[in-house]
């Protein structure tokens, strides 16, 4: 009966042995998934501020490649009016005088 109780106690300190080492076990592990949580998303946030960033690089370039554009094009526009206004300037000239005194 002696052995019994003292195999009982020893199979009761085994089993709180073994008890301790699993939540000691399922705390490294939980330790662990949350630094792996952490750097998850460090990573996702690393990733979307670069994003963002080339977002921001293209429109910039995209805005800076339309202001060229739109420049270049009234450039050309004001251009072909400066000719106009040369090529019939005498004309209308003339006109507004002729309107003006009456003829």
């Amino acid at each position: 009966m002696e052995n019994i109780i003292k195999e009982l106690i020893q199979i009761e300190s085994e089993a709180d042995r073994i008890v301790t080492e699993v939540r000691e076990e399922m705390k490294h592990l939980n330790d662990r998934m949350r630094d792996k949580e952490a750097e998850i998303r460090d990573n996702i946030d690393k990733q979307a501020a670069e994003r963002i960033n080339k977002l921001h690089a293209d429109a910039r370039r995209e805005s800076s490649r339309k202001i060229v554009e739109i420049k270049k094009k009234s450039e050309q526009e004001i251009a072909a009016l400066t000719e106009l206004y040369e090529q019939n300037r005498s004309r209308w000239e003339a006109e507004i005088v002729n309107r003006i005194i009456g003829r």
